[in-house]
């Protein structure tokens, strides 16, 4: 059975939802339940999620 993802939770709604395994530190992710953009970042083997400003370009796309 695959893996589902890494569960992250938004800031803005509360919600939890999951990112693929294989995300790259970059990508922009959205919450499927209010739309808040955020920026995947990778660090020491840890998902966290900052939030989109829309001054970068998505390289993950």
């Amino acid at each position: 059975m695959a893996s589902r993802g890494v569960s992250v939770q938004c800031s803005a709604c509360g919600s939890s939802f999951e990112v693929p395994n294989d995300v790259l530190d970059g990508e922009i992710t959205s919450c499927p339940n209010c739309g808040m953009r955020y920026i995947v970042r990778l660090r020491n083997g840890a998902v966290t999620l900052e939030e989109f400003r829309g001054d970068i370009e998505d390289f993950g796309e």
